[in-house]
């Protein structure tokens, strides 16, 4: 039942029961003068139900009718018994007096409810937040934890591998061209820079550089972005819809710029057999951030892999780190910023990240540290 007729019903259940009171005083003789106390006090259910659903205006209303109403009968039926008149007529100001005081109370009652349900929102809101800042603050905690553990293990990997690489290249001078073993030379030296580009991710991830912060528009790191990607070839077609009117806010532009190409590569990625790559940016809903959202055409992620995918370690890819996207996460919260993920059915992810337009921060240190000093203003 849509509003519109449970008003009417409302309505209807009002005239009804003031015409139902009416017709009892009329047709009743006046000589069962109990019966028409119990009528005339019974015209008060209508009048509170007017004055609670409708207010002072509403009960107002519903006494003037019963009141016309029932004057006729007083003026046709009981004029012979004066005493019996005037209660009669005193019952009709008690009518309008009850109205006026249960509509009063109806509307303070309405004004209580709405606060409340205000409130309840309000705390259902901070509830939400509190919720996602835990749940930052524990991936905070975990980044904090690993990055400690990666910085010592890429340092250690990273000495020996420096000699392993120096010795050989003295190796590689001594194997002539021609010789049947120089290719195992070039493997080894695939591998060990392979290996080193593994050791620089570590470390990026555990120690990130300090956000060198300038004013910087989001549609230029956009457009920068997709050039260096289309000069790549690939199948995807890169579909960008900027908003112009887009202010500078402070960021530091290669960091950034390094977050974005991260993801739009995942995207690329996630289409071997071409689609589109859709990069957007503006304003958010609330007008205190600029939002960036990249969107692809891929499988998607599965949702059970959604909350896993900021990570470190975590990929779905046969040769992947897994720092990629951790990485990117950490770079974000070092700006104060936010980055979310979330599938499109039946295909597709889309990556959203904001930086706000109202709060000046900046952080103290690198690092996870940094990224759970980000994290705490939101609470």
């Amino acid at each position: 039942m849509n509003r519109t007729s449970r008003e009417l019903l409302k309505y209807g259940a009002i005239l009804v029961l003031i015409l139902v009171i009416s017709i009892l005083h009329y047709k009743t003789s006046v000589t069962y003068q109990h019966l028409h106390e119990i009528y005339q006090r019974v015209y008060y259910i209508p009048i509170l139900l007017a004055a609670f659903w409708y207010g002072p205006l509403g009960g107002i209303s519903a006494a003037a009718l019963t009141s016309a109403i029932y004057f006729w009968h007083i003026q046709t039926d009981w004029a012979y018994l004066p005493h019996s008149t005037f209660n009669q007529y005193a019952e009709i100001v008690l009518y309008h007096g009850v109205a006026i005081i249960i509509g009063l109370l109806s509307l303070k009652e309405g004004r209580q409810r709405k606060k409340l349900e205000t409130t309840s929102r309000d705390l259902a809101d901070a509830y939400e937040k509190l919720q996602e800042t835990v749940e930052r603050l524990e991936h905070a905690d975990q980044l904090a934890a690993l990055g400690q553990l990666s910085a010592g293990v890429a340092h250690e990997i990273r000495n020996p591998l420096a000699s392993i690489k120096g010795s050989m290249e003295i190796l590689e001078n001594e194997i002539p061209p021609d010789h049947p073993k120089r290719e195992f030379v070039g493997i080894i030296k695939e591998e060990i820079a392979r290996l080193d580009s593994i050791v620089g991710e570590f470390l990026k991830f555990a120690r990130p550089p300090q956000p060198s912060f300038e004013p910087t528009s989001v549609n230029e790191l956009i457009d920068s972005t997709t050039a260096l990607l289309q000069k790549q070839e690939f199948s995807v077609e890169i579909v960008k819809k900027q908003d112009p009117t887009l202010p500078l806010i402070d960021l530091d532009p290669d960091q950034i710029r390094q977050v974005l190409l991260n993801i739009m590569l995942n995207g690329i990625q996630a289409m071997p057999e071409g689609g589109i790559l859709e990069v957007g940016s503006g304003i958010s809903s609330d007008g205190r951030s600029v939002a960036i959202e990249i969107s692809d055409e891929g499988e998607g992620i599965d949702h059970a892999n959604l909350k896993r995918i900021f990570d470190p370690f975590f990929t779905t890819k046969p040769h992947g780190t897994g720092l990629g996207l951790s990485i990117s996460y950490q770079l974000v919260q070092g700006h104060g910023g936010r980055i979310f993920v979330e599938k499109h059915p039946p295909r597709g992810t889309t990556f959203r990240i904001e930086f706000s337009l109202v709060s000046d921060f900046r952080p103290t240190s690198a690092g996870p540290v940094a990224a759970m000093k980000a994290i705490l203003p939101s609470c």
